[in-house]
């Protein structure tokens, strides 16, 4: 286990200022994002059972996992300045719009429900629009951790 951080200024800087640790760690959740989302683009790809059952979601828990990671990233942007102003503002309204389903995701993830029926259906989860957006805001959230990640390995060479 790592050491905990004292106060939370550490973590409430943009990403530039983050300490390795930290870094590290949101390049670890970045993976896994990815690992989510490309399990979830090949199950899409390979299609699903459209019907009323609700077990015809079972095949998208990478869906689930894939938003509640992205769900972490958008609170950081917001809450903790992860990202500078300029980076943030491009995603901004996206992050914004797509938040409480990605906290619902989350949930969905999380907390064993009593049943089904409340739970929002995979086929109302991924409409055109909600897709596209959640792809930007994966982008936005990769190309800046692999930009500071480039950023630091070349800092490294000049030392």
């Amino acid at each position: 286990m790592g050491t905990p951080i004292a106060n939370d200024t550490a973590i409430n800087r943009p990403l530039s200022d983050a300490s390795v640790d930290r870094l590290a760690c949101l390049l670890r959740h970045w993976t896994w994002a990815e690992e989510a989302l490309t399990r979830f683009e090949r199950e899409l790809a390979a299609g699903w059972d459209d019907d009323d059952d609700p077990m015809s979601d079972h095949p998208f828990g990478s869906y689930y996992h894939w938003c509640a990671l992205l769900c972490a990233f958008a609170e950081a942007a917001l809450d903790q300045s992860l990202l500078p102003p300029l980076q943030l503002d491009a995603i901004r309204q996206d992050v914004e719009e797509s938040l409480p389903g990605l906290r619902a995701c989350r949930e969905l993830l999380v907390v064993i429900p009593a049943s089904l029926e409340e739970q929002p259906r995979i086929k109302e989860l991924i409409h055109d629009d909600n897709l596209s957006r959640l792809r930007r805001i994966h982008r936005a959230f990769g190309d800046a951790l692999l930009r500071e990640r480039s950023s630091r390995e070349i800092d490294s060479l000049d030392v």
